[in-house]
């Protein structure tokens, strides 16, 4: 870049300088132009830019004695709502809609971001519902695709996302992540769903159709059972 616009406005390279998208010569300061127009000036002209950068995060790391410290430059928030309809008969759960608002920091790319959220959402989804890894004695019982049963686009759900953005000095531009923290709240949040469905809690990942159809049975008889217990105090009484 430097070279090309020093060649262009007859300046050593060296005279240049670039900041805040634009570019100047120092020693003559009505050469100026914005970065978008010298990058296609050096298009133009079959000049081709290359450029790479870095940024490290900063933190102090976790005392190795303790276990304390702050080992993030910046923490995340995020929380989600879950609707789902539960099928007593089968057991099935369908997720019908997810609400996913995230902090995000400064949002640089937000149809990236929202590609994030819907990410971490069906991942989520996935774990909450239907992925399942058996290891028994340390041997693999999943033998492939076939029993680890993945979302597909059938499966996936209405996906509202709400992006929150509050700029962490700290961050690249002012980001924070938005991978991880997508995917943590959906199983939660789709777990409370189905026990505001059901009733029922489901403490076991996934909440596949058996778990759930043994959870529903398992309540009814313990009702059976309280209810046969009530009566017989009736009768004591009586």
């Amino acid at each position: 870049l430097y070279l090309a616009l020093g060649e262009h406005w007859g300046v050593a390279p060296d005279d240049i300088d670039a900041r805040h998208r634009v570019v100047w010569s120092r020693s003559k300061p009505e050469l100026r132009m914005s970065m978008a127009e010298a990058v296609a000036f050096c298009k133009k002209n079959g000049r081709f830019l290359v450029g790479s950068g870095s940024w490290r995060s900063v933190g102090l790391g976790l005392d190795p004695d303790t276990g304390q410290g702050d080992p993030w430059s910046t923490y995340v928030w995020g929380t989600q709502i879950a609707e789902v309809e539960v099928d007593t008969e089968t057991g099935e759960v369908s997720v019908l809609d997810v609400w996913a608002a995230h902090d995000v920091g400064k949002a640089i790319n937000p149809q990236g971001v929202e590609g994030q959220i819907e990410g971490g959402v069906v991942m989520g989804m996935g774990m909450a519902v239907m992925e399942e890894y058996v290891l028994e004695e340390g041997v693999s019982k999943t033998a492939g695709f076939s029993k680890y049963i993945l979302p597909t686009s059938l499966d996936i759900p209405r996906i509202h996302c709400v992006i929150v953005e509050n700029p962490e000095e700290l961050g690249p531009h002012g980001a924070k992540g938005v991978g991880e923290p997508t995917s943590l709240p959906t199983a939660p949040a789709i777990l409370n769903a189905i026990y505001d469905a059901i009733g029922v809690r489901i403490d076991q990942l996934p909440a596949s159709p058996e778990r759930v159809l043994a959870a529903i049975r398992a309540q009814a008889g313990a009702r059976a059972s309280a209810g046969q217990r009530s009566a017989d105090t009736v009768r004591v009484q009586d």
